[in-house]
């Protein structure tokens, strides 16, 4: 069975990658630029010997469509699963941003892979099983003075897909949602981190061992499921305080 995985070029798409092509599932690799995916895919069907096509597709962008991924589905067995670890963040993401930015944010991070889930979700019913799975992040807890936009849009993409769990439990396909802390990545490269980082590689592992699993939402590493809760708890005069 095929899978799609979007934001597949590195960090955790590319670990994704990697672990579902060596248990032989044939993949598409969507992301923004073709340079890095259309190297992974050959290097992926040569060591797995499994296809693997890549697929250009800009989530900032308001006008989304899905005709190459369509095509690149076409000579493909049935999709079986979406994995959505695409995100965008800026260190210029305020609240007095321009629109366009605003914008090109909310799309990469939530709007586009909406949009995304709805054109593929009937493919996915009519699988014998099927797999839809998102990927968030701690930052969207409580508001900060930065990461405005991308904040507000994980949360979104987080309540989105508890409503798509609820809409889809009598049917065959898992809806499962991961809130991710610091990952190891070219993002978080350079960057002092309050908290560990962890592999991307090993989250992969944890995704396909879980894959099966009717959990919904998921914190890794665990310890941020502690960390968000305090974070909720705080008064606002306390909040407000903390330099992040």
């Amino acid at each position: 069975m095929t899978y799609l995985v979007v934001g597949g070029s590195s960090g955790l798409g590319r670990a994704l990658a990697e672990r579902f092509a060596r248990a032989g599932h044939p993949l598409v690799l969507v992301s923004s630029d073709l340079r890095d995916t259309r190297a992974l895919a050959a290097d992926l069907k040569l060591r797995h010997q499994t296809p693997v096509i890549p697929v250009v597709l800009d989530l900032k962008t308001p006008s989304l469509g899905f005709a190459d991924i369509d095509s690149a589905l076409a000579g493909l067995p049935p999709l079986a699963g979406l994995l959505l670890p695409a995100g965008v963040s800026r260190p210029d993401d305020h609240p007095s941003q321009s629109p366009d930015a605003f914008d090109a944010l909310t799309n990469a991070n939530y709007t586009a892979l909406g949009r995304l889930i709805g054109h593929y979700l009937p493919r996915l019913r009519s699988a014998p099983s099927a797999l839809i799975i998102g990927f968030g992040s701690v930052a969207a807890t409580r508001g900060r003075r930065r990461n405005a936009a991308y904040s507000a849009a994980k949360r979104a993409l987080q309540s989105y897909f508890e409503s798509l769990r609820h809409a889809l439990t009598d049917s065959n396909v898992r809806v499962q949602f991961y809130v991710l802390g610091y990952l190891d990545t070219n993002l978080s490269f350079g960057q002092r981190t309050p908290l560990p980082v962890a592999a991307p590689d090993q989250l992969a592992e944890v995704v396909y061992r879980r894959r099966l699993v009717d959990f919904g939402v998921a914190y890794y590493p665990r310890f941020w499921y502690a960390v968000c809760a305090v974070l909720r708890a705080l008064p606002w005069a306390v909040f407000r305080r903390l330099s992040f």
